[in-house]
């Protein structure tokens, strides 16, 4: 071989190492694009469930009152 042949070679051989590197970054690049947009879509599911939560913890909060109001008058609730 000679050192042209050689040279060439390695001139493109390292033109695919630099091709599938670009490759693998933009992979990469997209996963973690994902993965931040399903962080921020569990954020914002936790918050809706946490709200709704507090509303109905507003709602069953009056009658857990009457139920042991009941409970306390000796009546008992099955």
């Amino acid at each position: 071989m000679d050192i042209e042949k050689t040279v060439q070679f390695i001139i493109e051989h390292q033109a695919q190492l630099t091709a599938s590197a670009q490759k693998h970054d933009e992979q990469i690049a997209a996963v973690t694009d994902l993965v931040g947009r399903l962080a921020q879509a569990e954020i914002r599911l936790v918050e809706r469930m946490e709200a709704k939560e507090s509303k109905l913890g507003k709602l069953f909060d009056p009658m857990d009152r009457s139920i042991q109001g009941l409970e306390g008058n000796g009546n008992k609730t099955r």
